[in-house]
Formats: C-alpha cells, structure tokens, sequence
C-alpha cells in the first residue's frame, strides 16, 4: 500500500507540474513594461495580442485623473498580481482599498483601431486612455460606496498619437484576499482583440455545452429508469461544473441573466463547493468496494457546511475561498488515490476514471490559481472538459455494456430453461397421449361389430364410459400441449354455445360471497343469452375483469351488460371505483405491470384476459374516469358454430352415450328400502357416473338433467334425504339452487352435496356461504364420495330423530291436571246429567286414542282424523265451560288431504288456552279450510287476548324461548319440509289472534 500511494504521489506531481510548466511557457520575445512604460514600436498589434505586463506606476488609496496624478508619489508595482502583496515603504498594501494604476505605451500604429480587453480586476474598474474613459466593469470609488463588478470586457478606441498613457481606477472593499489587476490586460487591434474575446466565450461555451448536455442526458436516464443513483449523482455533478463555467472565466451568466455580481459570488461558490460533493458521491458509488465510507460521510458532511456559507455577506465568505479550494483539491486527490488503487486491482473502467479525474484535477487547479495569480483557465487547451468527460462516459458505457452482456448472457440462460421446461412439458404430455390414444382405440373397437355383438348391455356400457372418460383426459392432455404453445399463439379454444348468464352468475355469486360487502355486483345478463365461446376460457376472462372491478371499488356497486352490435356482443364491466390514470390506461394490459397501490400479484391477469379475447376474435378496451369509475368491454363474435362443425362436436361427445346409455331425465331408480337421493347435473356422463356407485350402496336413485327440475322433484318427493348438486349448470347455478333450497330446508333437514371442477379458495367458500353441507373435487373418487354421502345422510337421519322425538313429546305432553279436571266434570256430569257423561267420555277417549299414537310421528295422516282430534279438544273444553266458547269449521265440502299429524291441534289448543284465558263468555274461535288449485289454505281465528307484534315475532322465532311453545317450533320446522308451505301470525292487542297456513295438496289416494 504504501508502495501505491507513492506511486500515486508521485504521477500526479508530474501532471501538475508538466500543467504549469504549459501555462508557464511564455515567449521569450514577449514586451514586458519597465519602469511604467512598455514599448510596442518594434511589435506587430495586427498580428497578435500583447499582454501590457510588467513593472506599473501605482498611487494607493487615490483615483486620479492625468492632471493630478503626476503632484502625487508613485510606486512601481509588478502587474498582473494581488496589490495584498506590494511593499510600499517597507509595509505591505490593505487588501482592501483603492489605487491607480498608470501604464505608457509606445506605439507606431496611429492610423488603426486598437482594442483593449481586461481579465480578472478586483472588484470594480474603469479605463482611461489618453483622457477618455473606453470602458469600465462596476463603479471605482475611494471608500465603500463603489460598484463591484468584476466582469472581464473589450473596449476599442482609435488612437491619436504614438503614446498612450493608459489609466485604470481599481477599487476592492469586500474581496478579503486583495484587490488589483490579477490578470493580464491585452492590447491589439481590432481584429487579434476580438478573435482573444471569441477564443475566450469559445471556450467558455463548449464548457458549458459539454457538461450542461450530459447533465441533461444522464439526469433524463435515471429519471427515467433510476437504476443506480451514481447516474444522479453525475449528472449533478455536470450540472454543478457547467454552473461554475458559466460564473467563470467571462462570466457569461451575467449577460444571460440580470443579476447582481453578490448573487454571482455565491453562485460561484456553491457551484464549486457542489461539484466537489457529486464528483465525491458518484465515485464513491462507482467504487464503493475501494472507497472508505466513514471518510466520504466526513468530507460530505464538511461540503455540506462550506456550502451554508454562501448565505454570508461576501466580505465574509471571502476569507474561506482558500478553505474551499483545499476541500476541492482534498476531494481530488483522494478520488485520484482510491482509482489508482482500482487500477491495480484491474477493476473495470477504472483507468478511464482515473484520467478523467486528473483532467478535473488540472482544471480545478488552474481555476483556483485564476483567482489569485496571472493564469486564465482559456490558457488551457479546449479539449480538456472533453477529455473528462470522454472519460466518464466511456466509463460508464463500459459498466453498460458489461451489464448488457451479462443479461443478454442471463437471457440466453433463462430462454434455454424455459425451452427446456417447455419440452418437458411437451414430452411428458406426448407420453400421456400414447397410453391414451391406445385406451380409446381398444375401447372404441370394442363397441363396434362384431365385437360388441358379444358383449351384454351393461358391459357396453361400462366400456362406453370408458371411452368418454379417456376421451375427456385426452382433452386435458391437449390443453397441457396447448399451453406449451400458448406463447407462439398456437393455443386451440373449444368453440361451444355457451350460456353466458350461467358463466356470469356464477361469479358474481363467488364474488358476493367474497368480496366487499359494501360493493353491490348487479347482473343485467338475461337469461338465455349464448355466445360462441370456449366456457372455461370465457369464465376465466370475466372472471379476472369483474374480480378486478370489485377489488378496486370500495363503495358502490358494480354491473355486468351486454348488448349486441355489428355481429359481436359486447360485454360491459362497469364500475363507481377509483378509476385508473390516464397515463396507465395503455400499460395496464401489459405483463408483469400493475398501479403503484395495488394489491399483491404477478400483474399478469388482464394481460392474460387481453390474450385469450384476442384468441376468440374479440377486442378487450376500457375506459376509465379518475375517482368516477371504470368500464371494460368486451367484444366477442357471435357468429353460431358451422353446422358441420357441430355435428362433429356432438359426434364425437354424445354419439356413444346415445347409443349404449339410454337414460331419459328425470330418472328414477327405486328401492324397497333404503335412502333416497336426488342428483342435479348437466353432463350425463357424470350423471351415469355417480347413479352407478350410489345404487351399489343400496340408495334410491333421482337424477335430473336441469337444475329448474330440482324444485319439482323435491315438491314430488319429500322424503328425499340428500341433494347432490353440481355448481356451473345452465339456466340456474348451484348457487342459486342451493339457496333457494335453504329457504325452506336447513342444512340437517336436506344435506347438501356440491359438485365442482373449481380448485379456487373462493369457489369452495361461495359454495359454503351459499348453503351447501359440503363439497367434492371433480373428478370424483370414489371412496371418498361414498364416505362424505354416509355422513350427510347420518346427518339427516340425526335432525330427523330429533324431530321425531319433538312430536312425540309434543304429543305426549298432557298435563295431569288437565286429566284430573276431566275425569272430575265425567264424575259430576254422572249425577246430573248421565247422557252427557257418556258423550264426554267418548270424546275424551277419541282425544287419548289420537294423541298417544305414536306410530305416525313422522308421516301424513288424512285431514278427517286430525279434525276429529281438534274436535274432540273441543268438546271437552265446551262441556266443562259451556258459555264460553263458541267453536265452528268452515270448509265448502269434505276434503280428502293429508298433512302432517298435529298440524292444527296444537294451534286451537293455543287460540283456547292462551287466546281466550281470560274471557267468561263470548269467546270465539273459526277454522277455515279452503282449496286454492294445489295448495289447502287453513285460517285459525280466534277473539282473545291477542299479542303485541314483538311478541308474535319472539314465537315465530327459529331460537327457542319463553315465549314460545315446543309445539309452535316444531309445527314451523315442519312445514319447511314443503314447499311453497307458508305459516303466519296477525294478532291485534284485545282483538284477538289469526294464524295463516298455507299447505300442499296432497290427495289420499286411499279415499
């Protein structure tokens, strides 16, 4: 290491030194002034410039015209330099002051126009020339009231004779260093001045062009990509360079801008002070493996205070120009170190950062030294803040183009597992096709003559639904293939007419189920409405842009149209969210891209719906208003399936099962004994699938085709003990079956099955929250299908036990007082009136004979015997309390119907006990029974104590309370057996009571 730093030590002694050396390489022709007069006469001005260096007459402290300036004493001082370092009497000039300065010249050059051009003379002057004033920068004064304004200027005049005496006012009472003429001034003529004044801006401005353009350049990169932060912080440093060329040198920002020079100073050291930072941070970033972090946090720290000073007034940031230089040159020469150590330790484009680094170390220097001493920065050669730069970029390109190749490299190696990936898929999907292909072949030649001639019924249709099952695992096989072409365009649909309010209905269930409840999902599809569509692709398209309606609304609703036009439907996505930004309205259906807050995911799901529309002819668009909502369509064809093509399709599914199963729907398939279970699918092979291991089990068999025949044959069949439902079925979902089901059944009273190839989280909920008991994966297994319907019909059977048990204690329940107090008006009725004893005796045997009959707990009885039960009821009750009760039965003509034991017994008993409690006299209670088509309307009124509705609500209640009886709860849980049953209560406070029921016909096939 030390070895290194030597090295390094010793290299930049040497540029710097061949540097001043350049600068330093005067003429030794060159006219220098002597003892204030300089002689031109032997020296061509129309050729070349000629600096007016050398030995000046100097009055301190005064500003003196030509007639006054000969009465004071003069001092010969060396011009250009600080007046800080004259010795005048033996004592050294203040730095700040006044003073004139006096210069003759000889020349031979009268007839010409001659010009003058200044440099660097602190901090105001003016110029005199025989008498006349040709040009000033500010306003010299001989105390603070001057105007500083130290701008470099060409000033011309024309000469009247062959001397010329040149006067120049300097005045400096804020530059803490000193103040005088510290750079040349020239004299020429007209044409060598301004081609000095051009080389000057010239090089001034290709400075600034250079690095003004790169700043722009790299700071529009990373503002673009932000990639690394080493591009910004070069970027600024540029910046800060080309700021500090422009407040140097000929201080072009005053002519661009009208600014005070004050305001000039301080841009002047920011800029200074700036560069130094960015050009630390960004080869501290570009070599952050070499560079020392705590040091670089110091000198950043350090920059960062010097750079607060520029907020002081300038006599008093002045004195810290020093400071700031040696901060710069710190920064430098520690850059140039740790690169000199990236170099030997051969890291990439370290030596183009070296020499660029030096070129800023030279240019730094000589622009330090431009503020104290006789050296212009045009001095140096304008290819310098190109050799920087040229440096830096090529570095950079460098680090590019290592990063291209290394992903190119990456690319290549992701592109080769890929394809490999894909091959293996491919591969394996071919081995699957071959076994396939051969089970289909052997099965299909089964069932063709002579063959099947020799097989039986039954075993055509075992082989035939074979050939099915191996015919739909060799579609899967095929989307396995498919999806290894998919990124070629290859993929194949499945064209079908598909019902696309089945697909949409389903998932607004899934989402109403899983989504946001304050979100409504409103579905203006009608019903029959078919479009021609692969249907799984189809759902998976709206699923992914309904899903994404609901996520990104939070309150509102969201709605689902469509509409016809110019041979497509078109489906609408509409809703009241956030909306999406205009400038993310084109990205959006990129891949791999999603908005800055959305929620976690690949952003592969619209892009993936935009390729499968495509797929199917369509166009997917959106549009979308910011904080009011957004809408996507959809465009399908609905051009219908060729004719031919649809005999090929139903050739190819349906020909087989036409032919060797022949099963007409509704099926039934029935049993002496056992439990019944309705099936509801729409694909027959499933439909053949489960009916042949459920009847091995010994069940009763109904299985429907359509899911609008699941409410009939419940209606038909009351005693069925399991539904197995399949959730995507035309017309209406699973969804909308199940929960119409739980209107009238609970989840014990009628288990439910669901049926799904969906392997969503949020399908399965959906099933669940819409009532289903459980759920099976197509395809099914068999042992586990046989087990999960063993535990629903346990289920069912422990519910129906329960019940059971319910009615026969509400059968049972006859208070023994009630008993007593018969048995008592039997004895007392003995002694006074014989003949009514007797009628109470019968009625009260007819009563016991009815209520303990526990055989038909759980079936219908005729209507007749549940009247003569209430009838008997009341007997007793009006022969042990005559004035009470007025009792009486509308009904137009004899019914023969069944119902339910103790359907209507209990509720009298209510309207007698309860209703009319406290009444003596007067009390009134009326059946009606009514046929209304298939439906028996039955009316209980009574005129008693009635109920408030809170109450009436309390004992319609499906919890138990104190409010309501065993057999109300009972009788209700009942009836939801049935459908279209209803049972309702109106009661009025000391009017009285109404209860409404409204029960199936079912006819007694006895009678």
């Amino acid at each position: 290491m030390r070895k290194l730093l030597l090295i390094f030590i010793v290299i930049s002694i040497v540029a710097i030194g061949l540097t001043t050396q350049f600068l330093n390489n005067e003429s030794p022709n060159a006219p220098k002034a002597v003892a204030g007069v300089i002689d031109l006469r032997q020296y061509d001005l129309h050729e070349n410039t000629v600096s007016l260096d050398g030995e000046w007459d100097f009055i301190p402290n005064k500003l003196l015209n030509y007639s006054e300036i000969d009465t004071y004493h003069s001092y010969l001082v060396n011009v250009p330099s600080l007046w800080s370092r004259y010795k005048l009497d033996d004592q050294t000039f203040t730095s700040l002051g006044s003073g004139t300065y006096r210069l003759k010249v000889l020349i031979n050059h009268t007839d010409a126009i001659l010009g003058i051009k200044t440099g660097n003379i602190r901090m105001s002057n003016a110029i005199y020339i025989n008498e006349k004033r040709i040009g000033q920068s500010g306003e010299p004064a001989e105390d603070s009231t001057y105007v500083q304004q130290n701008v470099p200027y060409v000033a011309y005049f024309s000469p009247d004779k062959d001397e010329l005496e040149i006067i120049i006012h300097v005045a400096n009472f804020d530059y803490a260093s000193g103040g005088g003429i510290i750079g040349s001034v020239f004299i020429g003529d007209q044409e060598s001045i301004g081609k000095l004044r051009e080389s000057s801006l010239f090089y001034d401005l290709i400075t600034i062009a250079a690095f003004f353009t790169m700043f722009i350049y790299f700071a529009g990169s990373y503002l673009y990509a932000k990639l690394e932060i080493e591009q910004l912080y070069f970027s600024l440093f540029c910046f800060m360079v080309g700021l500090y060329s422009i407040s140097h040198g000929e201080k072009v920002l005053m002519e661009l801008l009208p600014i005070t020079y004050e305001s000039l100073i301080r841009v002047q050291i920011i800029s200074s002070i700036g560069s130094g930072i960015f050009m630390l941070l960004y080869f501290y970033h570009a070599l952050q493996q070499i560079a020392y972090k705590r040091f670089v946090k110091v000198l950043c720290m350090i920059g960062i205070v010097l750079s607060a000073t520029v907020m002081l007034p300038i006599s008093i940031s002045s004195y810290l120009q020093a400071v700031y230089s040696i901060y710069i040159l710190i920064n430098i020469f520690y850059l140039l170190y740790i690169q000199t150590i990236a170099i030997f330790k051969r890291l990439v484009g370290a030596i183009y950062l070296w020499f660029s680094t030096m070129a800023i170390l030279i240019y730094m220097v000589v622009a330090t030294l431009n503020l104290n001493i006789n050296l212009e920065i045009y001095s140096l050669p304008p290819l310098l803040p190109f050799i920087c730069l040229t440096m830096l970029s090529l570095y950079i390109s460098h680090r590019f183009t290592d990063s291209y190749l290394e992903k190119g490299r990456l690319t290549n190696a992701l592109l080769r597992v890929d394809k490999l990936k894909d091959e293996f898929l491919a591969k394996t999907s071919h081995e699957f096709r071959t076994p396939l292909h051969g089970v289909i072949a052997i099965s299909q030649s089964m069932l063709e003559p002579p063959e099947s001639s020799t097989l039986t019924m039954e075993q055509k249709e075992k082989i035939s639904l074979i050939f099915n099952i191996t015919e739909k695992l060799s579609h899967l096989v095929n989307d396995i293939v498919d999806f290894s072409k998919l990124k070629e365009g290859e993929l194949k649909l499945r064209l079908a007419n598909v019902d696309l309010y089945s697909v949409t209905h389903v998932i607004v269930e899934i989402l109403s189920y899983i989504g946001n409840k304050d979100v409504k999902i409103y579905n203006y599809i009608e019903r029959g409405k078919f479009i021609v569509a692969d249907e799984d692709r189809l759902r998976q398209i709206l699923y992914n842009i309904i899903e994404n309606a609901v996520k990104y609304t939070r309150h509102g609703k969201v709605e689902i149209s469509c509409y016809e036009e110019q041979g497509f439907l078109t489906i609408e996505v509409s809703d009241t969210g956030r909306g999406i930004a205009p400038e993310h309205l084109e990205s959006i259906f990129e891949p791999f891209r999603q908005l800055e807050d959305a929620s976690k995911g690949a952003g592969l799901g619209l892009n993936v719906t935009k390729e499968l529309v495509n797929l199917h002819g369509g166009e997917i668009t959106v549009h979308s208003v910011v904080d009011q909502g957004t809408t996507f369509c959809v465009k399908l064809p609905v051009e219908p399936i060729k004719q031919d093509q649809q005999e090929k399709q139903q050739q190819n599914k349906i020909i087989l099962t036409k032919d060797y199963l022949p099963i007409t729907f509704p099926y039934f398939k029935e049993r002496t004994s056992g439990k019944k279970i309705l099936i509801a699918d729409d694909d027959h092979i499933n439909l053949k699938v489960l009916i042949d291991i459920l009847a091995k089990e010994n069940y009763a068999i109904i299985a429907v085709d359509d899911s609008r025949q699941v409410f009939e044959q419940l209606t038909l069949h009351p005693d069925i003990d399991l539904l197995i439902l399949d959730i995507m079925m035309p017309n209406l979902s699973g969804y909308e079956v199940c929960q119409q089901i739980r209107k009238n059944y609970s989840s014990a009273e009628l288990p439910i099955l669901m049926l799904t190839a969906a392997i969503r989280p949020e399908d399965l909920l959906a099933a669940f929250q819409s009532g289903a008991n459980d759920f099976l994966h197509k395809p099914l297994d068999t042992a586990e299908l046989k087990t999960r319907v063993r535990n629903l019909i346990l289920l069912k059977e422990s519910a129906e036990t329960a019940i059971k048990m319910e009615t026969a204690f509400l059968q049972a329940q006859i208070k023994p007082h009630f008993i007593y107090n018969v048995l008592n008006s039997i004895l007392s009725l003995s002694y006074l009136d014989l003949d009514k004893a007797r009628i109470m005796i019968t009625d009260f045997a007819t009563f016991l004979r009815s209520s303990l009959a526990f055989e038909n707990t759980n079936s219908l009885i005729p209507l007749e015997q549940e009247l003569l039960l209430i009838q008997a009821y009341v007997n007793i009750h009006q022969t042990r309390y005559p004035d009470q009760l007025e009792w009486e039965i509308q009904m137009e003509e004899p019914l023969p119907i069944l119902i339910p034991p103790l359907l209507l017994q209990p509720l009298v008993e209510n309207a007698l006990f309860h209703g009319l409690k406290n009444k003596r006299a007067n009390g009134k209670v009326l059946m009606t029974i009514k046929k209304d088509q298939q439906m028996i309307d039955i009316q209980i009124e009574d005129n008693g104590n009635g109920m408030t509705q809170d109450l009436v609500e309390k004992v319609l209640s499906e919890e138990p309370s104190v409010h309501q009886s065993v057999g109300i709860r009972n009788i209700t849980k009942r009836l939801r057996k049935y459908e279209k049953t209803t049972f309702h209560i109106e009661s009025i406070v000391n009017k009285g009571t109404t209860v409404k029921l409204r029960f199936p016909l079912f006819l007694d096939e006895k009678r």
